[in-house]
């Protein structure tokens, strides 16, 4: 298992349209051997609070933290 830390920024319209709700949101998981960045950013949007769900991802990145010793 390897270390991965992920970072999310969101953006969400609001009233309309006319303003947005952004947020930038960090995390680690442990990942099993062949996990694909797809499957980590799935993962990564599953956990988002409920008033970004549905926002427009502006910057996701995903990278080994910790390598098993």
């Amino acid at each position: 298992m390897t270390e991965y830390f992920a970072v999310i920024t969101i953006s969400k319209p609001t009233n309309n349209g006319t303003g947005a709700l952004q947020g930038t949101f960090t995390c680690t998981m442990r990942v099993g051997a062949g996990t694909t960045r797809s499957a980590i950013y799935e993962h990564v949007l599953k956990t988002m609070p409920r008033q970004f769900q549905g926002g427009n991802v502006m910057f996701f990145s995903a990278e080994p933290n910790r390598t098993p010793h």
